[in-house]
């Protein structure tokens, strides 16, 4: 699956001298410091294509997770978020990474694609994004990659549908920030490992 944008022209098959790429990899751990999985993040052509493949069964539940890069580089069980406020697990990952100019309104660059979890605890995922580069996930802070408890709606959250405990239409800020994907199940400091 492609997100960013579609995809790109050609990419079944071989081409003279297209670029060889370069990458990342983390392991996503637990809040006990389990592994559940592992990610890699190959960059070529302009595109990040991010591979994650779960470690072992029963960490997970089955169904859908949402994933999602997050601005900084912290993967700390029971801490509060960069600025303060309330405590929970990978809170010290922040919000979702947004690099300036990418994608569209209302996505944020660190959305990508939920791993749908088997009956048997185990998943892959692979998904491409021209949503960030390699840069964008190591600059500064650094990154975290960050697996939910549930499914992310993706932003598609209608208003005419949907309204806030105040009365209000639409999402609210939580939903807006989150997907509603819920906890925050594992994390990996992107290029970590």
């Amino acid at each position: 699956m492609w997100t960013g944008s579609p995809a790109p022209a050609g990419t079944n098959e071989h081409r003279e001298g297209a670029s060889e790429s370069e990458g990342l990899a983390t392991q996503l751990r637990a809040p006990d410091g389990t592994e559940v999985a592992t990610a890699k993040f190959d960059f070529a052509d302009g595109f990040a294509t991010v591979t994650i493949v779960t470690t072992g069964t029963g960490y997970l539940a089955p169904g859908f997770h949402g994933v999602h890069i997050h601005k900084v580089g912290k993967c700390e069980a029971n801490s509060a978020g960069p600025t303060g406020g309330p405590v929970g697990d990978f809170l010290s990952a922040g919000g979702h990474l947004q690099v300036s100019g990418r994608p569209v309104p209302g996505q944020s660059s660190g959305d990508l694609t939920s791993l749908q979890v088997r009956s048997d605890g185990s998943g892959t995922l692979v998904t491409t994004t021209d949503a960030f580069t390699m840069d964008d996930l190591t600059s500064g802070q650094k990154t975290a990659i960050i697996i939910h408890a549930g499914a992310d709606n993706f932003a598609n959250i209608p208003a005419d549908r949907y309204s806030q405990t105040n009365g209000t239409a639409g999402p609210d800020q939580t939903t807006l920030a989150t997907g509603d994907a819920g906890k925050r199940v594992a994390c990996g400091v992107i290029g970590s490992g």
